[in-house]
Protein backbone atom coordinates (compact mmCIF):
# COMPACT_ATOMS: atom_id res chain seq x y z
CA UNK A 1 0.00 0.00 0.00
CA UNK A 2 2.72 2.51 0.57
CA UNK A 3 4.42 1.71 -2.31
CA UNK A 4 0.99 2.45 -4.29
CA UNK A 5 0.81 5.46 -2.14
CA UNK A 6 4.51 6.66 -3.02
CA UNK A 7 4.29 5.98 -6.88
CA UNK A 8 0.81 8.05 -7.07
CA UNK A 9 2.50 10.91 -5.19
CA UNK A 10 5.36 11.02 -7.45
CA UNK A 11 2.94 11.38 -10.17
CA UNK A 12 1.04 13.83 -9.03
CA UNK A 13 4.29 15.53 -8.39
CA UNK A 14 5.24 15.36 -12.29
CA UNK A 15 2.28 16.63 -13.38
CA UNK A 16 1.49 19.32 -11.59
CA UNK A 17 5.60 20.15 -12.34
CA UNK A 18 4.44 19.83 -16.13
CA UNK A 19 1.45 22.03 -15.86
CA UNK A 20 3.13 25.05 -13.66
CA UNK A 21 6.32 24.50 -16.47
CA UNK A 22 3.47 24.70 -19.54
CA UNK A 23 4.07 28.18 -20.52
CA UNK A 24 7.30 27.67 -20.89
CA UNK A 25 7.45 24.11 -22.81
CA UNK A 26 4.34 24.54 -25.05
CA UNK A 27 5.61 26.89 -27.39
CA UNK A 28 8.91 24.60 -28.11
CA UNK A 29 6.23 21.56 -28.71
CA UNK A 30 3.96 23.40 -31.05
CA UNK A 31 6.29 25.26 -33.19
CA UNK A 32 8.36 21.64 -33.66
CA UNK A 33 5.16 20.01 -34.45
CA UNK A 34 4.17 23.11 -36.93
CA UNK A 35 7.11 24.63 -38.34
CA UNK A 36 5.94 26.54 -41.07
CA UNK A 37 3.70 28.72 -37.67
CA UNK A 38 4.69 30.79 -35.37
CA UNK A 39 3.70 30.61 -31.76
CA UNK A 40 6.38 32.43 -29.88
CA UNK A 41 8.93 35.50 -30.33
CA UNK A 42 12.54 35.06 -29.56
CA UNK A 43 12.28 34.63 -26.05
CA UNK A 44 15.73 36.09 -25.31
CA UNK A 45 14.09 39.63 -24.05
CA UNK A 46 11.58 40.01 -21.62
CA UNK A 47 9.04 41.19 -24.13
CA UNK A 48 5.39 40.35 -25.38
CA UNK A 49 3.55 40.63 -28.30
CA UNK A 50 -0.54 41.42 -28.01
CA UNK A 51 -2.98 40.51 -30.76
CA UNK A 52 -6.78 40.43 -30.57
CA UNK A 53 -8.66 38.05 -32.43
CA UNK A 54 -12.50 38.67 -34.17
CA UNK A 55 -11.98 42.49 -34.77
CA UNK A 56 -14.42 44.96 -35.40
CA UNK A 57 -16.99 44.83 -32.90
CA UNK A 58 -18.78 47.75 -30.96
CA UNK A 59 -16.18 47.19 -28.34
CA UNK A 60 -13.16 47.65 -30.17
CA UNK A 61 -12.66 51.09 -29.47
CA UNK A 62 -12.61 50.24 -25.49
CA UNK A 63 -9.93 47.59 -26.53
CA UNK A 64 -8.35 50.75 -28.24
CA UNK A 65 -8.50 53.18 -25.49
CA UNK A 66 -6.80 50.95 -22.91
CA UNK A 67 -4.06 50.07 -25.40
CA UNK A 68 -3.33 53.52 -26.06
CA UNK A 69 -3.22 54.37 -22.23
CA UNK A 70 -0.85 52.43 -21.77
CA UNK A 71 1.45 52.87 -24.46
CA UNK A 72 1.02 49.32 -25.86
CA UNK A 73 0.83 48.17 -29.71
CA UNK A 74 -1.26 45.48 -30.66
CA UNK A 75 -2.69 43.56 -33.72
CA UNK A 76 -6.22 42.82 -34.35
CA UNK A 77 -6.49 39.51 -36.75
CA UNK A 78 -10.29 40.53 -38.28
CA UNK A 79 -13.10 38.65 -39.24
CA UNK A 80 -14.27 39.71 -43.08
CA UNK A 81 -17.25 38.70 -42.47
CA UNK A 82 -17.98 41.69 -39.25
CA UNK A 83 -16.37 44.97 -41.25
CA UNK A 84 -19.47 46.54 -42.33
CA UNK A 85 -18.03 50.41 -43.19
CA UNK A 86 -14.42 51.59 -43.65
CA UNK A 87 -14.24 53.37 -40.86
CA UNK A 88 -14.44 50.22 -38.49
CA UNK A 89 -10.77 49.58 -39.58
CA UNK A 90 -9.71 52.85 -40.56
CA UNK A 91 -10.21 53.63 -37.08
CA UNK A 92 -7.60 51.08 -35.90
CA UNK A 93 -4.97 51.93 -38.44
CA UNK A 94 -5.05 55.63 -37.60
CA UNK A 95 -5.08 54.25 -34.06
CA UNK A 96 -1.12 53.48 -34.97
CA UNK A 97 -2.37 49.94 -35.02
CA UNK A 98 -2.15 46.85 -37.10
CA UNK A 99 -4.62 44.48 -38.58
CA UNK A 100 -4.59 40.67 -39.69
CA UNK A 101 -5.97 38.28 -41.63
CA UNK A 102 -8.45 36.04 -39.57
CA UNK A 103 -10.90 34.92 -42.53
CA UNK A 104 -14.21 35.57 -43.54
CA UNK A 105 -15.81 33.65 -40.75
CA UNK A 106 -15.04 31.89 -37.35
CA UNK A 107 -15.58 28.62 -38.79
CA UNK A 108 -13.00 25.52 -38.44
CA UNK A 109 -10.30 26.26 -41.80
CA UNK A 110 -9.84 22.38 -41.71
CA UNK A 111 -13.85 22.15 -42.57
CA UNK A 112 -13.34 24.22 -45.23
CA UNK A 113 -12.30 22.55 -48.93
CA UNK A 114 -9.21 24.81 -50.25
CA UNK A 115 -11.28 26.85 -53.17
CA UNK A 116 -14.06 27.65 -49.76
CA UNK A 117 -10.77 28.82 -47.92
CA UNK A 118 -8.97 30.80 -51.07
CA UNK A 119 -12.25 32.46 -51.50
CA UNK A 120 -12.49 33.37 -47.75
CA UNK A 121 -8.85 34.68 -47.19
CA UNK A 122 -8.87 36.87 -49.88
CA UNK A 123 -12.12 38.88 -49.64
CA UNK A 124 -10.50 39.46 -46.00
CA UNK A 125 -7.00 40.28 -47.85
CA UNK A 126 -8.78 42.66 -50.09
CA UNK A 127 -10.52 44.39 -47.11
CA UNK A 128 -7.27 45.06 -45.00
CA UNK A 129 -5.31 45.84 -48.10
CA UNK A 130 -7.23 48.61 -48.36
CA UNK A 131 -5.45 50.55 -45.03
CA UNK A 132 -2.75 48.28 -44.96
CA UNK A 133 -0.09 45.94 -45.79
CA UNK A 134 -1.08 42.93 -43.98
CA UNK A 135 1.82 40.62 -43.20
CA UNK A 136 0.20 37.44 -40.23
CA UNK A 137 -2.74 35.06 -40.58
CA UNK A 138 -4.41 33.72 -37.50
CA UNK A 139 -6.79 30.43 -38.83
CA UNK A 140 -9.56 30.42 -36.41
CA UNK A 141 -10.67 27.57 -34.50
CA UNK A 142 -8.12 25.24 -35.80
CA UNK A 143 -4.47 24.97 -37.56
CA UNK A 144 -5.72 24.58 -41.01
CA UNK A 145 -4.43 21.91 -43.49
CA UNK A 146 -0.99 21.98 -44.56
CA UNK A 147 -2.25 22.72 -48.75
CA UNK A 148 -4.46 26.33 -46.81
CA UNK A 149 -0.89 27.25 -45.25
CA UNK A 150 0.79 26.93 -48.07
CA UNK A 151 -1.92 29.50 -50.14
CA UNK A 152 -1.02 31.85 -46.95
CA UNK A 153 2.39 31.85 -47.77
CA UNK A 154 2.36 32.03 -51.59
CA UNK A 155 0.09 35.63 -50.45
CA UNK A 156 3.05 36.96 -48.25
CA UNK A 157 1.77 35.92 -45.31
CA UNK A 158 3.11 34.52 -42.15
CA UNK A 159 0.72 32.11 -39.95
CA UNK A 160 1.00 32.82 -36.65
CA UNK A 161 -0.61 31.97 -33.18
CA UNK A 162 0.13 31.98 -29.56
CA UNK A 163 0.20 30.39 -26.47
CA UNK A 164 -0.44 33.15 -23.94
CA UNK A 165 -4.06 32.05 -24.05
CA UNK A 166 -6.28 32.71 -20.69
CA UNK A 167 -9.27 30.37 -22.57
CA UNK A 168 -11.50 33.57 -22.89
CA UNK A 169 -13.64 31.73 -25.57
CA UNK A 170 -15.29 30.05 -22.67
CA UNK A 171 -13.74 32.12 -19.52
CA UNK A 172 -15.65 35.59 -19.23
CA UNK A 173 -14.77 36.51 -15.54
CA UNK A 174 -11.91 39.34 -15.46
CA UNK A 175 -11.01 37.99 -11.79
CA UNK A 176 -10.25 34.59 -13.79
CA UNK A 177 -8.63 35.98 -17.02
CA UNK A 178 -6.15 38.62 -15.51
CA UNK A 179 -4.61 35.67 -13.22
CA UNK A 180 -4.31 33.15 -16.15
CA UNK A 181 -2.92 35.34 -18.28
CA UNK A 182 0.22 36.59 -16.44
CA UNK A 183 0.81 33.12 -15.35
CA UNK A 184 0.74 32.01 -18.97
CA UNK A 185 2.72 35.44 -19.97
CA UNK A 186 6.95 34.14 -20.91
CA UNK A 187 9.36 35.71 -22.35
CA UNK A 188 8.59 36.24 -26.38
CA UNK A 189 4.89 35.28 -25.61
CA UNK A 190 1.95 35.94 -28.04
CA UNK A 191 -1.46 37.20 -26.00
CA UNK A 192 -4.25 35.67 -27.65
CA UNK A 193 -7.46 37.51 -26.53
CA UNK A 194 -10.90 38.40 -28.42
CA UNK A 195 -12.61 41.72 -29.51
CA UNK A 196 -16.73 40.84 -29.99
CA UNK A 197 -19.26 42.91 -28.57
CA UNK A 198 -19.48 40.73 -25.31
CA UNK A 199 -15.90 39.42 -25.16
CA UNK A 200 -14.49 42.52 -26.44
CA UNK A 201 -15.75 44.65 -23.33
CA UNK A 202 -14.13 42.02 -21.33
CA UNK A 203 -10.84 42.08 -22.87
CA UNK A 204 -10.85 45.52 -22.26
CA UNK A 205 -11.38 45.19 -18.43
CA UNK A 206 -8.70 42.56 -18.42
CA UNK A 207 -6.07 44.25 -20.45
CA UNK A 208 -6.37 47.37 -17.98
CA UNK A 209 -5.67 45.26 -15.02
CA UNK A 210 -2.93 42.97 -17.05
CA UNK A 211 -0.82 45.26 -18.79
CA UNK A 212 0.06 47.65 -16.13
CA UNK A 213 1.20 44.47 -13.70
CA UNK A 214 3.19 42.98 -16.77
CA UNK A 215 5.00 45.69 -16.72
CA UNK A 216 5.66 46.42 -13.19
CA UNK A 217 6.85 42.67 -13.74
CA UNK A 218 9.73 43.96 -16.23
CA UNK A 219 7.96 42.74 -19.49
CA UNK A 220 7.88 45.69 -22.42
CA UNK A 221 5.50 45.26 -25.35
CA UNK A 222 6.29 45.58 -28.97
CA UNK A 223 4.45 44.76 -32.20
CA UNK A 224 4.29 41.67 -34.23
CA UNK A 225 6.27 43.60 -37.33
CA UNK A 226 9.49 43.40 -34.43
CA UNK A 227 9.27 40.28 -33.79
CA UNK A 228 12.10 37.40 -34.02
CA UNK A 229 10.35 34.19 -33.97
CA UNK A 230 11.65 31.80 -31.47
CA UNK A 231 13.02 28.32 -32.50
CA UNK A 232 11.51 25.11 -32.51
CA UNK A 233 13.15 22.31 -30.43
CA UNK A 234 14.74 20.84 -33.33
CA UNK A 235 16.43 23.67 -33.91
CA UNK A 236 17.16 25.14 -30.64
CA UNK A 237 21.32 24.91 -29.66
Amino acid sequence: MRSWLLYLALFLIVVAACILAMPWWAPHVLAWSHPDVIFRGDSDRKVLYVTIDDAPSDATPSIMAVLKENHVPATFFVIGGRVHSDAQLRRIVEAGFSLGNHMRTTARCSSLSLPEFRSDFDLTDRLLRRFSAPVYFRPPSDLGTPEQMAYVASKGYQPIMGTVFPLDHWIQKPSLLAPLTRWLAVPGGIVIMHDGDVRGRTTAKVLADVLPALKRAGYTFESLDRMTPAKGISDAK
